[in-house]
């Protein structure tokens, strides 16, 4: 791994992209002695935005737990034929919603 101030970064720009694209390696980007960015190799760059997302997602997925979890509490003593009804009117809603925005489309299949 290579260190670099923001102003030799400016005059080695070209050199720097060719050592980090061809020999693989980090050049780390320096502001009055602390490191501010790295230039990485683009398939790098790719893998951690695609863990950034998966990271995303997971949090995600544990709040829609959380709040699934509540919801039940919440609505422990309502008859499941009332829970189907509200789901299948959420769906319907949703369905719609994406419809008008041009999301989805129904085809008729013969």
């Amino acid at each position: 791994m290579k260190t670099a101030s923001v102003s030799e970064t400016r005059q080695q720009l070209s050199s720097f992209l060719n050592l980090v694209k061809g020999q693989q390696e980090d050049v780390v980007i320096q502001n009055r002695g602390r490191a501010e960015a790295v230039l990485i190799p683009y398939a790098d760059y790719e893998l951690l935005q695609a863990a950034r997302t998966k990271r995303r997602r997971q949090q995600a997925l544990e709040e829609l737990r959380q709040i699934a979890l509540e919801i039940n509490e919440r609505n422990k003593d309502m008859p499941q034929e009332e829970v189907e009804r509200l789901a299948d009117e959420i769906a319907d809603e949703v369905i719609e919603n994406l419809v008008k925005k041009g999301k989805v489309t129904f085809r008729e299949y013969k």
